[in-house]
């Protein structure tokens, strides 16, 4: 006992206390790492950016979870907005070679000249689109892209663009249509956001910067 009749305690040291608390430590942090993911795309699929750059990249979206071809008219229907404004003199059309003419036509209708449309194969998912991209911007001496896909997608593309060294600006499409932010379209974009984080990230050069 201590001064004045106070029980001293003793810590509590137990190792099945301590596997507890290590344990409820552990599972809040899993909690916070979707939670956060949910933050950030919601966040992030709110940005407008409308800062000049030197090219304006159009993601791809076939694999999309959404309606594919509406949701292509309105990410091209914004690119063409974007190049109108004087964002970028160059638009960058990612996608399988089938999908160049179409966007390249409809980016005619839309008064973008073809001259300024430019296209590189480059597959269909975010991280082999945009390595293409970062690797044809290197040899051309850009660093600055502003990038345009559903909102949903904006934070995903964000954060990988920026891994392999892109000044990456963003500017979704207009979340109507196909590319409303609904919370189907969030929760599965959670888990690729989520996915990259654990574990793409790590396999991402930083093909810019020459590292």
């Amino acid at each position: 006992t201590c001064e004045h009749g106070a029980v001293a305690l003793e810590p509590v040291t137990s190792p099945a206390r301590i596997f507890t608390f290590v344990l409820t430590i552990g599972v809040s942090l899993l909690l916070l790492i979707p939670i956060g993911a949910v933050v950030q795309i919601v966040l992030t699929s709110q940005i407008e950016d409308e800062t000049p750059t030197q090219v304006i990249v159009v993601m791809d979206p076939t694999g999309a979870w959404n309606n594919q071809k509406a949701a292509k008219n309105e990410r091209l229907e914004r690119v063409a907005q974007l190049y109108k404004s004087g964002v970028a003199p160059v638009i960058m059309v990612t996608g399988p070679q089938r999908a160049f003419e179409r966007s390249q036509s409809e980016l005619e209708k839309l008064g973008v000249p073809a001259n300024d449309v430019i296209y590189q194969p480059t597959g269909t998912d975010t991280l082999g689109s945009l390595a293409v991209v970062a690797t044809l911007m290197k040899d051309l001496g850009w660093t600055s892209a502003t990038i345009v896909t559903d909102p949903a997608h904006s934070a995903r593309a964000q954060v990988t663009a920026g891994k392999y060294g892109i000044d990456a600006h963003m500017a979704p499409s207009s979340g109507e249509g196909s590319s409303t932010l609904t919370s189907e379209y969030v929760a599965r974009e959670a888990i690729a956001l989520v996915r990259y984080y654990l574990y793409n990230q790590w396999q991402v050069p930083e093909i810019l910067n020459g590292q």
